[in-house]
């Protein structure tokens, strides 16, 4: 495959997909991106690396910092406080049966968190080609996102929810102002958390990852997800949202004025979503299968270290570098550090990589 020396030229490569800032709706950002999903794997690579290569991030890492700009709001900073330290402070990141979902004896997991919080890179480190990840957002207004055939590259689950029992909820947002709230957001998630729970028990030869705040919005009772693994970011109020801020001032200093104006707005909606979330975490934090841990610096490290190697395997390919593919295993296979599974996801990408660059 012929090298590229700048972005430009990546973009240009019908057979990529690269996300840029240059994406204005998301019914464009949707399409990009469940066309990546669905490419062939080695051109995910390709795609990868040069996204990487001029972006400094994956593609899917540039799918969510786009997606997050798209959605950002302009809204009012009157009456912010603070009330409470816990908005303040942290809790350790909550995982209830972790074991049981890598393993596969459980294949569906609910992440749950303050928006910003992380859950979208929580459920990064988890994903692999067997692995649906269906963010809760993206059922609102799906006909203005995603057309039949967007439906069916995003996700088995949410084609197979659209076009049979959830069809009365594929509409757009002319329908749904003709439509009472109680009539579409408060049956739509309830409707689809519990349609996604019997799918995935029809479909054990696939995981899925469900992740959003509506779970906890909209389901009082957290024994109803106790026969799953849920998995809880701890990152408080106050992080998560300085933390978006700060990304969004990364990507766009014009942007600053609009993100402290909607820190306003969401925080008086957050009060609220803490006491939910502490249902959740009271409920699955005394169990045996949960396992709490601290988001740290060095935490952050290691799994920053994880995707540098996984980037490293991209790089490799892309340069048909088998023996630096070779590398990377055996490093990864004599680390002592590194958990069971990040060890597993970098050998098993390494294994994918070098078989791609025999076909």
């Amino acid at each position: 495959m012929e090298k590229y020396t700048n972005l430009e030229e990546a973009v240009r490569d019908p057979s990529l997909v690269i996300i840029t800032d240059q994406i204005s709706t998301r019914t464009e950002l949707n399409r990009a991106f469940i066309k990546y999903k669905t490419l062939p794997k080695k051109q995910r690579r390709y795609s990868n690396y040069y996204s990487n290569e001029f972006l400094g991030h994956t593609v899917p890492d540039m799918y969510v910092l786009v997606r997050e700009k798209l959605i950002a709001d302009n809204i009012s900073m009157k009456e912010l406080q603070l009330p409470n330290e816990k908005y303040i402070l942290s809790e350790p990141d909550l995982y209830y049966k972790e074991d049981s979902f890598n393993s596969g004896r459980t294949n569906i997991c609910f992440i749950l968190g303050h928006s910003g919080s992380g859950k979208s890179q929580m459920a990064r480190t988890l994903e692999g080609d067997e692995i649906d990840h269906i963010e809760l957002d993206d059922l609102l207004l799906a006909r203005d996102h995603f057309t039949p055939d967007d439906l069916k590259g995003y996700s088995d689950m949410f084609f197979s929810f659209f076009t049979g029992e959830g069809a009365k909820y594929y509409i757009g947002l002319e329908e749904r102002n003709s439509i009472p709230k109680e009539e579409y957001e408060d049956k739509l998630f309830i409707d689809f958390v519990r349609y996604a729970m019997d799918y995935s028990r029809q479909h054990t030869e696939k995981k899925y990852i469900i992740e959003g705040i509506w779970i906890y919005l909209y389901f009082d009772d957290p024994s109803v997800f106790e026969e799953y693994s849920v998995f809880i970011k701890g990152t408080s109020f106050l992080k998560s949202k300085i933390r978006a801020m700060k990304r969004e001032m990364q990507r766009d200093r014009e942007t600053l004025q609009d993100r402290k104006q909607m820190f306003g707005r969401e925080t008086r909606n957050y009060f609220l979503d803490e006491d939910k979330i502490d249902v959740y975490r009271s409920f699955y934090g005394d169990k045996p299968e949960t396992i709490l841990r601290q988001e740290t610096d060095e935490s952050a490290k290691k799994n920053e270290e994880v995707v540098n190697e996984l980037k490293s395997i991209d790089k490799c390919f892309v340069n048909n570098n088998a023996d630096g593919i070779s590398e990377i295993r055996k490093k990864a296979e004599a680390n002592t550090e590194l958990s069971n599974w990040n060890k597993l996801r970098i050998i098993n990408e390494c294994t994918s990589a070098l078989l791609d660059l025999r076909i």
